[in-house]
């Protein structure tokens, strides 16, 4: 869930490297970095170019030594070449797509001609999971089915090629909406057999149910500012229509993207579950460091910020994987009594507690934001409190996205890394926006390793923490309900805005204060149970 960085092609070995290179020594966050089409020999899947990347497994572990995860692309379409082992294994198995008379359909797509994996046969998605274990086993993270709607060259695909179907014959019209769902399960399986490890798949074609094996994004976009726009809805409607983990190619994949273009939607990319840069060859750069020092900076703060709230946005994918509740929600899921947000589709909440309402058009610097009713909301920035239920005008500079915080909200914060796992968290922030009267909220924290499946056996631990107010006393419980995970939290950090009180207890005895400027922070050890503020 941390930044990832892409485009149409980051070939050869060297041009890769320096990527890498350049986010650790301009000291921003980045997990993932991908390579498209180029390589690949000749376009053919699951094999390298070797005059681009004659060092593919060593630069693929050295780049894991420097925190990366690698995604490599794969296409459907199979080049037909004789003496190239998966097009002779297909053509031997009769795992192609045919036509009626039961010869190997053939198009053309980025090898030239191609055939096309009958996904809908299991023995085919059998024998392409296990042929991801050419790419995990050279050092590669994750995969990117691409083109799988399927796409051609010469046309769509006919309605009468013919797909076996686990044996219901039957033709393309039946299959095509769900041969990227088929591919996508296949490549899931494969890597989470090849690794017992939780896969990543990103996919461009897909179906209901495909977002249990795979991310979706909304496809080749271009760098327009209507296009940051539209993507807000796109990605609401995504949400609760079950596909949780979504996002769009941030900055736009075709057209030149500009500084501006570009700070405000990584803005908006920050708050997504998938949080991917792309861009097309022949583009200009658009990586985060790409124009210059002002929308580096910009750039950087809030890629760093997505990380600071990982362990927020990996509650609300908790959340996500037990109600269905999205990451990015149209602020009618959460406010459906408030007429008023009905036709909202350029705010979003992110979870139940924050409020993102981006500037998503050209050369703006401030911008109406609705606040919905039965909540006072906090501005994350200043720490100004309002009332619900009101349009407000937020100034809001190149550098700011205005969001808003829930009166009553608990975010949980880690420190910002270079990467996920950087560093051992030994230590969990607690950002607390107290309620301005009487009130009572309750958060839940979830906490696992983030890679196995052990989660489902019971490997987790959950950690809540309630808030409340009652006239001039603030109190807070903090409570283990669940401690079946091995890494846990030697401390807690407590960051309370918009008070500062004249007395500050720790399980009835006196506290000791941080920091008492501009917020008031302390930190309790992991046995502390009950916190009192008084003032």
């Amino acid at each position: 869930m941390g930044y990832q960085q892409s485009r149409w092609s980051y070939a050869p070995e060297k041009r890769l490297q320096e990527i890498a290179n350049n986010f650790r020594k301009k000291d921003i966050p980045c997990d993932v970095l991908y390579l498209d089409i180029d390589y690949m020999d000749g376009y053919r899947v699951f094999t390298w170019d070797q005059q681009k990347f004659p060092n593919h497994e060593k630069m693929l572990d050295r780049l894991k030594g420097q925190g990366y995860k690698i995604v490599t692309i794969i296409d459907p379409g199979v080049k037909k070449d004789k003496g190239y082992s998966i097009y002779d294994q297909g053509l031997k198995n009769n795992y192609f797509a045919t036509d009626r008379d039961g010869i190997p359909y053939v198009n053309r797509v980025w090898p030239g001609k191609a055939l096309y994996p009958d996904f809908s046969n299991q023995a085919v998605r059998h024998w392409w999971a296990e042929n991801q274990k050419i790419l995990v086993n050279h050092g590669v993270a994750g995969v990117w089915n691409d083109m799988n709607e399927p796409a051609s060259f010469d046309g769509p695909l006919p309605d009468d090629v013919q797909f076996n179907n686990d044996g219901r014959l039957t033709d393309h019209r039946e299959i095509h909406n769900v041969y990227g769902h088929y591919m996508s399960k296949a490549t899931y399986e494969g890597i989470k057999t090849a690794t017992n490890k939780r896969p990543f798949v990103i996919t461009r074609a897909s179906y209901a149910g495909t977002q249990k094996y795979a991310t979706v994004w909304t496809g080749d976009n271009q760098s327009l500012w209507e296009h940051l726009r539209m993507s807000l809805p796109m990605l609401m409607n995504l949400g609760i229509s079950g596909f949780a983990f979504c996002g769009t190619d941030v900055g736009g994949f075709g057209f030149d993207c500009t500084p501006e273009l570009l700070s405000r939607w990584v803005q908006v990319g920050a708050f997504t579950a998938l949080f991917r840069n792309h861009s097309s060859a022949s583009m200009r750069d658009q990586e985060p460091w790409a124009f210059d020092e002002k929308t580096e900076s910009i750039n950087r703060k809030y890629i760093k910020l997505r990380y600071r709230l990982l362990p927020y946005f990996y509650d609300i994918m908790h959340d996500e994987e037990t109600t269905g509740l999205p990451m990015i929600r149209p602020l009618l899921l959460d406010y459906q009594n408030d007429e008023n947000v009905y036709g909202i589709n350029d705010e979003f909440m992110s979870g139940s507690n924050i409020l993102v309402a981006p500037v998503v058009e050209q050369g703006k610097t401030a911008r109406m934001v609705y606040l919905p009713k039965g909540n006072r909301w906090i501005d994350y920035w200043t720490k100004a409190v309002f009332d619900g239920g009101q349009y407000i005008v937020k100034n809001a500079p190149l550098d700011v996205c205005p969001i808003y915080v829930k009166e009553g909200g608990i975010i949980p914060m880690y420190p910002a890394q270079n990467y996920v796992g950087e560093k051992k968290i030994s230590q969990l922030t607690l950002d607390i926006y107290p309620f301005t009267g009487k009130g009572e909220s309750c958060y839940e924290h979830y906490q696992d390793d983030g890679e196995s499946f052990d989660y489902r056996s019971g490997s987790y631990n959950l950690y809540d923490f309630i808030l409340k107010r009652s006239g001039n006393l603030i109190e807070i419980n903090i409570s283990k309900t669940r401690e079946a995970y091995g890494e846990k939290y030697q401390s807690f950090k407590f960051i309370i805005n918009g008070i500062k009180p004249l007395e500050f207890l720790v399980d009835g005895q006196t506290g000791k204060i941080e920091n008492d400027d501009d917020q008031f922070s302390f930190t309790v050890s992991n046995t502390a149970k009950k916190i009192d503020l008084k003032f």
